[in-house]
């Protein structure tokens, strides 16, 4: 299962397309989609969705937005997975909690996969992505959106008119369905670290696992 939490990073990376983007024949697409592809950090709600490894593994996930904060919930074997990301003040965190306690760890070092996945999209790559037609999903109606390259072979998503993604392919394999969507404000608290969590740095793995240990003896 940890695996398929990272998995869900590169789906949700997938999925988080820019600004840019052409309508299939190069003109201005009709008002349900726009000529260019939506604004992803402009709403705000909260989503359930299944995320799909490779292996077929199914793991259900909740993402809440609100602009360009994000919070993404998620379970595995080891317990409940929290990851919130403020790209405002450019901080990841990983929360996790497991046999009773909650630790933080600051994801500096590893933001290839717990910065917003929203930028992944950026620049010259969202560029190459066409809308293909419209789509619906979870009773929300969208835009599909298509991208090729030699590199990554075919990737599609469908994502309202107001930027909530609702199903991302890859090659024809759905890595990422929304099966439910609220909008609305979201509290600023499901944004921050809970009160009293410890944050340790994933720079210092050593630290950690000696301070661990160190309770642990400490307990008995």
């Amino acid at each position: 299962m940890r695996s398929l939490a990272i998995a869900l990073i590169s789906a949700l990376a997938l999925a988080a397309c820019g600004q840019s983007g052409t309508t299939a024949d190069g003109a201005a697409a009709d008002a349900d989609g726009g000529g260019l592809f939506p604004n992803l950090f402009s709403a705000a709600y909260r989503a359930e969705a299944n995320v799909t490894g490779e292996n077929g593994e199914a793991m259900p996930i909740v993402m809440i937005r609100d602009g360009r904060r994000l919070r993404m919930e998620f379970a595995t074997g080891e317990g409940a997975t929290t990851i919130i990301t403020n790209a405002e003040t450019a901080e990841s965190f990983i929360i996790t909690t497991a046999e009773g306690r909650t630790i933080a760890m600051r994801a500096a070092g590893l933001d290839q996969h717990f910065t917003d996945p929203a930028d992944s999209w950026g620049g010259e790559i969202s560029a190459n992505a066409t809308r293909t037609g419209n789509c619906s999903v979870a009773g929300e109606t969208g835009a599909e959106w298509t991208k090729t390259t030699a590199e990554d072979g075919t990737d599609t998503v469908c994502v309202t008119q107001d930027g909530i993604i609702l199903r991302a392919t890859d090659d024809g394999r759905t890595v990422w369905e929304t099966t439910q969507v609220q909008r609305g404000p979201q509290a600023a608290s499901l944004f921050e670290l809970p009160a009293g969590v410890q944050v340790m740095d994933l720079g210092n793995m050593g630290g950690m696992m000696e301070e661990m240990m160190r309770q642990q003896r400490s307990q008995r």
